[in-house]
């Protein structure tokens, strides 16, 4: 369709201009058929008025064969005159509404009947005189020639009912190719006009479920193209946003945990002085065996400070999004290493029950940020209302993905704040003491990966977040 406009206000406007041309030109056609019914029934008006003038000459007639009056029978003559008369200056038109009727019979059976009717007028009439021959003759003629009029009139008649009757089939044919036009019309705008914009309605959807992934450039409409890429530059300051407040959430995470990796690092190291203190003083007196176990101590705990400063620096690495298939359990157990430097009870207050064989499919580091703020969340929930925390962390494969659930055995959340918890700032906790964005993050982050996020209180007692990801697609 090269040929229509790019643009979707040229297209709208090229419709309106079809509808409104269609629209003349219906009206023109009415208003021809109106014409051409007009001129048939004129045509036959003169038919119809010709033959009503020979009727009366015909009457005048009957009433002097009746009552002898030589009065009706000039007024017979000179209908059958103006009846001629009329034939010729209608000649045309009274061949037109009656299309193959012999009008030269009529003309001649009106001329006999004129003569004879001027034939009997010229004598001299008694009212007691019996009905001539000649009489006889005139009314024979009268007849032939009014039953000839009689005949031209019903086919005018019969002609004029054709010519509705067609004109009727013409205004519905009309009627029927203006619907198909309007229809083929109104099929055009949908596909060019209606279509584009469902589809980037579509991508809207899929945008609403937190899929940041671009609009499909179409190359149709200049409006559509336009608003694709509005749509995509906010798409991108959107996803730049969002990327700034995960790393904004992260930072702090990483900033409470400072601190307590200090405190964890602290442990290996004083081990490693204090092994390596005991090698040099009694390297002399101790066998190969001894010093052996001074040298594998020393290891165990460099390896264990490499392992704090290594999942530190994961957590801590700026890295692009990307979607991997790995094992669930030691992404869950780094953060709780994690946690551990923050919080040295939280390795005996959280309990795993994740199969060694459950797979996700997402970004690691991500993953392990949310589970960060939702264990932290419950910890804190829970040490704040004075009770022994309890947290257990399952993993299960459901509905096509993976779903994550972090349960506590805090005091819950009151009912009406429920709809709320996701919000961004939206915290119960006193100023200065929460920012509101840990669930928001969550949130955030399950919707990146195309799944979701929910929240419940336990009929017991305690909060439980699910965190439902999808399973990777199959090609």
């Amino acid at each position: 369709m090269k040929l229509l406009p790019r643009s979707l206000h040229g297209k709208i406007l090229l419709g309106y201009i079809v509808l409104g041309a269609l629209f003349v030109l219906l009206v023109f056609a009415a208003l021809e058929q109106v014409r051409l019914l007009l001129s048939r029934v004129d045509d036959e008006h003169h038919v119809t008025r010709m033959h009503d003038v020979v009727r009366e000459a015909r009457r005048l007639e009957k009433n002097y064969l009746l009552f002898r009056k030589p009065s009706e029978l000039k007024s017979a003559v000179g209908k059958a005159e103006e009846a001629l008369a009329l034939i010729e200056r209608d000649r045309a038109l009274m061949q037109r509404a009656a299309p193959g009727f012999a009008l030269e019979d009529l003309e001649q059976s009106l001329h006999d009947w004129r003569d004879l009717l001027d034939d009997r007028l010229q004598r001299r009439i008694r009212p007691t005189d019996p009905i001539s021959p000649l009489e006889e003759r005139m009314t024979e003629v009268g007849k032939q020639a009014f039953e000839e009029s009689e005949r031209l009139s019903d086919q005018a008649r019969e002609a004029m009912r054709r010519a509705l009757s067609g004109q009727e089939s013409q205004l519905y044919t009309i009627m029927i190719a203006a619907v198909a036009l309007v229809l083929v019309i109104g099929q055009l705008v949908t596909r060019r006009v209606v279509a584009p914009l469902r589809e980037v309605e579509s991508d809207l959807a899929r945008i609403g479920t937190g899929n940041l992934a671009r609009l499909t450039p179409r190359d149709r409409d200049d409006e559509i193209a336009a608003l694709v890429t509005a749509f995509n530059r906010a798409l991108g300051d959107l996803e730049e946003r969002q990327l700034a407040v995960l790393r904004t959430a992260r930072l702090a995470s990483l900033g409470t945990m400072l601190s307590g990796v200090a405190h964890e690092l602290n442990n290996p190291l004083s081990n490693i002085s204090l092994n390596a203190q005991l090698l040099l003083e009694e390297r002399d007196v101790c066998d190969p065996a001894q010093i052996n176990g001074f040298v594998e101590q020393i290891d165990d705990q460099v390896q264990r400070a490499q392992r704090i400063v290594r999942t530190l620096l994961d957590f801590a690495r700026d890295s692009r999004f990307a979607l991997v298939r790995q094992p669930l359990r030691p992404l869950v157990e780094e953060t709780v290493a994690l946690l551990r430097a923050e919080r040295p009870d939280a390795a005996d207050a959280v309990t795993l029950q994740i199969e060694p064989e459950l797979h996700i499919h997402a970004d690691g580091q991500r993953i392990q940020q949310a589970l960060l703020n939702l264990i932290r969340n419950a910890l804190e929930a829970c040490v704040e209302a004075g009770i022994a925390p309890h947290i257990t962390v399952r993993g299960s494969a459901r509905d096509g993905g993976t779903e994550i659930s972090v349960c506590d055995n805090g005091p819950g959340i009151e009912p009406r704040n429920l709809p709320r918890v996701f919000d961004p700032f939206f915290t119960t906790k006193p100023v200065g003491k929460g920012s509101g964005l840990g669930l928001f993050v969550v949130h955030e982050i399950a919707a990146e990966h195309g799944g979701k996020a929910g929240i419940h209180n336990e009929p017991d007692g305690g909060t439980c977040v699910t965190l439902w990801i999808p399973a990777e697609e199959k090609a």
